[in-house]
């Protein structure tokens, strides 16, 4: 049974196959339109519903650009109303006094009436009381012509009596004016006379302020003289004085004078130029050189030329002179060229010029004040003169 079996199977033609489905094939093209359709839709939906989604969703008016409708505000609404109302009554009011205003009340009338009653009631007795100064001066102007003669004689007596008193007080006017420009003169000759004194005594203490200064001794006695002098007297009230006067006690103690700071210069000089010859890079046997060179040391003292290296010479030099004549300002303007080296060594001598200098100066300012006084007391003693 089994050969059987097999043998029309095997008998099949082998070119034969068993039909299969052909695939479908895709539309894309509708499935486009499809899609299309469907995206026009939603937009169209979306145009048509979007300001009730801006309302709802604030993200999405963010997203077109516009920003959600404020809230209405019931607090500002309730306001609103409230002045509504009140304007309302306003208008109530003024048509009622627009009524009132066109329609008189009756007590107008009777007011009037009142008014003019008494007007002429006024009048009425402004009439009697005018007849009745009438007669008065009637009665007056004939006295007055019973006694004109009189009277006439008393009103020339009169007129004279008034002459004579103006030209007396005309004279006491003049003896008075006269009095108080003698007065004011003397109250003038008595503060020249104050101003003369402590003008003098202001001068003699400066002088011997000035001579003690330049001599180079303490004057702390002549310093608190002066200071007692100026609390008391006219100059007071100088605060120029006064600062000077503070400045100058500071160093009561007494202040190099020009002559000694010309000394310590001199003395100073050996130390400026061994500064100058020696510089901090130098080798030891540069210095040790320097060191030997300098126990023995020629100078000279007049100009040297323009060489970089006589410089700082020459200087020395020009200050050396101007000391000499005592110009200490000129002096330092030159020293203070030198370089940093050599003017480290003049620091304490630059300070005590400087404090000379100072001095000098808070001198010629107390002398130009005292002259001032006296000029001022002269000027007005000569505008005085001539009156």
């Amino acid at each position: 049974m089994t050969e059987k079996n097999v043998s029309p199977a095997k008998s099949e033609p082998k070119g034969e196959k068993k039909s299969r489905p052909k695939p479908v094939p895709v539309n894309w093209a509708q499935r486009l339109l499809l899609v299309l359709i469907v995206f026009l839709l939603g937009t169209g939906a979306a145009i048509y519903f979007l300001p009730a989604l801006k309302t709802h969703l604030p993200v999405v008016a963010k997203w077109i650009g516009e920003a959600p409708a404020a809230k209405p505000d019931l607090l500002l609404a309730e306001k609103i109303s409230a002045l509504e109302k009140r304007l309302a009554l306003q208008d109530i009011d003024l048509q009622a006094l627009k009524v009132i205003s066109q329609n008189p009340p009756e007590t107008d009338a009777l007011l009037r009436q009142r008014l003019d009653r008494l007007e002429q009631a006024g009048q009425r007795t402004d009439d009697m009381s005018q007849s009745a100064r009438i007669d008065m001066l009637l009665s007056r102007m004939s006295q007055l012509e019973a006694s004109f003669i009189p009277l006439s004689k008393s009103l020339a007596e009169a007129q004279e009596m008034r002459l004579e008193r103006s030209h007396l007080a005309e004279t006491a006017a003049i003896q008075a004016e006269k009095l108080d420009n003698m007065a004011g003169r003397l109250d003038r000759v008595e503060a020249y006379a104050a101003r003369d004194n402590s003008g003098a005594l202001l001068a003699f203490r400066i002088g011997e302020l000035r001579r003690k200064i330049t001599s180079g001794a303490a004057y702390g006695v002549e310093i608190d003289a002066l200071k007692a002098m100026i609390s008391r007297g006219s100059f007071a009230l100088n605060s120029q004085i006064a600062t000077a006067l503070d400045w100058l006690d500071r160093h009561r103690n007494g202040i190099v004078p020009g002559s000694k700071l010309r000394d310590r210069f001199d003395d100073l000089i050996p130390a400026l130029v061994r500064a100058g010859s020696s510089h901090t890079d130098d080798s030891w046997w540069r210095r040790a050189y320097n060191s030997a060179r300098s126990l023995i040391m020629v100078r000279k003292t007049e100009n040297t030329g323009e060489n970089p290296d006589n410089i700082p010479n020459n200087i020395i030099a020009g200050a050396q002179q101007m000391l000499d004549q005592l110009d200490l300002s000129e002096a330092l303007a030159l020293l203070r060229q030198l370089p940093d080296n050599m003017r480290e060594r003049l620091d304490d001598w630059i300070k005590r010029a400087e404090i000379y200098m100072r001095a000098e100066d808070e001198l010629t300012r107390l002398e130009s004040l005292a002259a001032a006084y006296y000029l001022d007391a002269e000027e007005a003693e000569e505008a005085e003169t001539p009156s």
